[in-house]
């Protein structure tokens, strides 16, 4: 992706370009900022940039031989790294992002502004855990200790750096003592999840959200949507593409209307429809779980300012979402919004360290039904 194709962040840009043509480009760079709110493209535009042979006006020519290559993602002089899963018969120790570069390639170009959840929803292992392992990282070392084929860089794109975990400290001394020419861009979602050692030896450049006119326009020259609709996506997506491109394709996995019938089945508190409940969730594997799960505690933020406001007009919430808060709030007044709120917020960090996932869910919901219980009426089902 080239920034020309890139829509926004145009300071955030302009800056790359600037230290581009200036040549003082940092040796290490931490691109950090919540999903969908385009790293890994701005990341990939930097690299396209660093390695054009001809730019024009400090933006990449799009023509020469090095910017196909970065088009196409196979500039011999950009490497990737990237979270993986076992694949075949091989040990998961020995598995590297060489070993899903295809599949890589092929996400990247369909879904720029995908997720975890998305590329292991793409190679088919939502119901694995993927890491960033210690070979991947002997691998990147090696790799930036080569000379170039025929770029002016040796680029490293290290996407979902969090998942290294302590292993990047493995990557310390090439981080701080680069080969010529090497540029280590990683990227995040979180800075705190990044080891000090590394985070600290790297220039971060915080990514804001998308602005509303920006998705706007994208969504305008990409879908056939009309005005009204674009501006309830813009409005709903918060500055995250990912999610506004998901709510235009009419893609989304339901976490309004599943959030709702979680209350529900939690307020009857019936065995049957608790136990049917938690089995359709956890076939949800891991990662849309964790989607589903901090959907959850969006919606219930979104709620809680509702309640303090006592409008809906400001909330980052569909239309049917917003009628269905008029009717929840019969039901759960500003307590129980911070009793759903506590409850919920540890269970990403239960998902991520391989708890039961019907356990989970079966302690989250009678919790649930503690909460919620009282004598109602008129309760959306």
């Amino acid at each position: 992706m080239f920034f020309r194709d890139f829509p926004g962040h145009t300071s955030t840009k302009d800056y790359f370009r600037k230290i581009v043509s200036e040549n003082r480009v940092p040796h290490a760079l931490l691109l950090v900022g919540p999903e969908g709110y385009g790293k890994l493209s701005l990341a990939l535009g930097l690299a396209s940039l660093l390695q054009c042979q001809s730019p024009e006006n400090n933006s990449a020519c799009g023509i020469c031989s090095s910017c196909i290559k970065s088009q196409n993602l196979v500039h011999p002089d950009i490497h990737f790294a990237f979270p993986v899963i076992k694949k075949d018969d091989l040990k998961r120790e020995d598995i590297t992002s060489v070993n899903f570069i295809e599949d890589w390639r092929s996400f990247v170009k369909s879904n720029p502004w995908g997720n975890l959840n998305d590329w292991l929803s793409h190679i088919n292992g939502l119901d694995k855990s993927a890491n960033i392992n210690v070979k991947e990282c002997h691998s990147i070392i090696k790799t930036l200790g080569l000379k170039s084929y025929e770029g002016k860089f040796k680029v490293q794109i290290i996407w979902q750096a969090e998942l290294l975990g302590k292993e990047s400290n493995r990557l310390l001394k090439i981080i701080e003592e680069p080969s010529p020419d090497t540029i280590i861009i990683l990227i995040s979602n979180n800075r705190n999840a990044i080891l000090n050692t590394i985070r600290s030896r790297c220039q971060i450049v915080s990514i804001p959200p998308f602005l509303d006119e920006d998705i706007n326009h994208y969504l305008e020259k990409t879908t056939n949507l009309d005005d009204k609709i674009r501006n309830e996506i813009c409005f709903i997506a918060s500055g995250n593409m990912r999610k506004a491109i998901q709510l235009s394709a009419d893609n989304s996995l339901k976490h309004s209307e599943d959030i709702i019938k979680w209350f529900s089945v939690g307020l009857q508190g019936d065995p049957e429809a608790i136990i049917e409940w938690i089995d359709y969730l956890a076939s949800k594997g891991r990662q849309d779980l964790k989607s589903f799960i901090s959907y959850g505690l969006h919606f219930l933020r979104e709620y809680m300012l509702g309640l303090h406001t006592k409008s809906t007009d400001g909330l980052r919430l569909s239309s049917e979402e917003k009628n269905q808060i008029l009717k929840l709030q019969r039901i759960i007044n500003e307590e129980k919004t911070l009793r759903l709120e506590k409850l919920l917020g540890p269970s990403i960090g239960y998902i991520d360290r391989n708890l039961s996932l019907k356990i989970l869910l079966m302690h989250l919901t009678i919790e649930m039904n503690s909460i919620l219980k009282t004598e109602v009426n008129n309760f959306v089902t």
